[in-house]
């Protein structure tokens, strides 16, 4: 799977990694991880994180003919090693874009 379907397609922007496709009961569902430079701190900025688990969001995209896509990318739960700060990474999930056209 190519990185820049998944950007071009289905607005997936940086952050996220390809892992794998599954299909599930007519569907087609790209699972994502989340990137090593995004395991950041939102206190201090460190980048010393202890990975504490992780949950999986699913999230409906654009259909593939008739076949209904999901994203189905990591939201892993890390803490700092500087501060002890516990938080959850929100990976950048894809923009709302305007359906108009100017013009």
């Amino acid at each position: 799977m190519s990185q820049s379907l998944l950007y071009h397609a289905f607005g997936v922007r940086e952050g996220y990694e390809y892992v794998r496709t599954e299909y599930r009961r007519g569907t087609v569902e790209f699972h994502l991880t989340v990137a090593p430079c995004l395991m950041v701190c939102p206190h201090c900025q460190g980048r010393e994180i202890i990975r504490k688990g992780k949950r999986f969001r699913r999230i409906q995209t654009v259909p593939i003919g008739f076949k209904a896509v999901f994203l189905v990318p990591e939201a892993p739960r890390g803490q700092c090693r500087g501060c002890g700060q516990v938080f959850e990474v929100a990976p950048p999930l894809p923009r709302a874009m305007s359906t108009t056209r100017n013009g």
